[in-house]
């Protein structure tokens, strides 16, 4: 077999070293005036990994390449660590955590949920592969800055991402692998409360409302009385716009006080929870009154939902549909948004 041609940057003068593998070599090129060092990997390229010494003495070149590959068995080391001991790894054990929480009743499954989103599309790409020490003050600053920039979210939700990192470090601090917290960016939420009606704008809202369900609109098919009375309802129940999707007639219960009926509701998924897990909120007179003359003879059946009971997709579907149906509206009546130009949603 004819053998390759030597050309100026085959090695020569190739050196050993007593008292480590054989795979550690210095050599000189005539290509080169200095010592290089080349240290053949297991499962690497067959020319193995080499670097220049920069040295020109054999003392230096000696020196330069016991340090390196210390170096290169350090960031082995590290390697290995950073697989068992990733951002990704803490993140997994939060979410079984939380999986636990939900078993035992003491978390909203909502909240997996989310924060599933906010480690997926954000968290994760991003900071993964870090090793859990890592993470700081400056890195999170990062990418929040980067979140910001990329996608303009709300501080609000920006604040959760902080959250939620601290959640994940908290994993780590009960494992052992990190003494304490780090110091992360507190992002100042800035006030930007939802736009309200004037007493005159919800009066032409009910209006417009009541006009709909006596005058519906020829092509689409929708109970409008029913979304009248999910109006009326909300404002006098005091109610968060996520807390009626689930309510059901054995939710409601009548009570009088001072002659006059109100209704208490048993809330079934309230965002703030106390222990004991639900609350219980007073309406008016006024939600009462709708509700046993309204609402009951439209379905009185104790696990009947108090509205839009034939939409099944409780979470997704039914909120869905109603805001699309609010904003109808509300552009039916011309207050689809305030004087500043924000939506008025439900």
């Amino acid at each position: 077999m004819k053998s390759s041609p030597r050309t100026r940057h085959n090695p020569t003068d190739v050196r050993q070293f007593r008292g480590y593998p054989n795979s550690l070599k210095l050599f000189r090129m005539d290509a080169s005036k200095y010592w290089y060092v080349r240290m053949y990997v297991r499962g690497g390229p067959s020319s193995g990994v080499k670097k220049s010494t920069r040295c020109e003495k054999l003392s230096d070149a000696e020196e330069f390449a016991i340090n390196w590959y210390e170096e290169r068995l350090l960031e082995k080391r590290e390697f290995k660590e950073r697989g068992a001991y990733t951002f990704a790894v803490f993140a997994k054990k939060f979410q079984e955590q939380q999986k636990r929480l939900i078993r035992r009743g003491e978390l909203d499954p909502n909240m997996l949920y989310e924060d599933d989103l906010r480690l997926n599309r954000g968290l994760l790409p991003y900071l993964g592969n870090k090793h859990i020490k890592q993470i700081d003050y400056n890195l999170v600053d990062e990418f929040i800055d980067e979140l910001h920039n990329d996608r303009n979210l709300a501080q609000s939700t920006l604040k959760k991402y902080v959250i939620l990192v601290r959640k994940v470090l908290k994993e780590a601090e009960k494992g052992g692998v990190i003494n304490y917290i780090p110091t992360l960016p507190v992002v100042k939420r800035v006030d930007n409360p939802r736009p309200w009606f004037k007493p005159d704008e919800y009066q032409r809202l009910l209006d417009a409302c009541r006009d709909l369900r006596d005058n519906p609109p020829p092509d689409t098919d929708f109970d409008w009385g029913e979304l009248y009375d999910f109006i009326v309802f909300m404002v006098h129940s005091f109610l968060r716009p996520s807390e009626w999707k689930f309510l059901q007639n054995r939710h409601i219960r009548f009570i009088q006080d001072d002659g006059i009926e109100q209704l208490v509701i048993s809330v079934p998924n309230p965002k703030t929870k106390k222990a004991s897990g639900g609350i219980d909120s007073t309406t008016t007179e006024v939600a009462a009154d709708i509700y046993r003359k309204r609402i009951l003879k439209r379905n009185d059946d104790p696990n009947a939902y108090l509205f839009f009971d034939y939409l099944k997709n409780r979470e997704r579907t039914v909120p869905d549909m109603i805001s699309r149906k609010f904003w109808y509206l509300c552009e039916h009546v011309g207050l689809d948004r305030d004087a500043y130009g924000q939506k008025h949603t439900t």
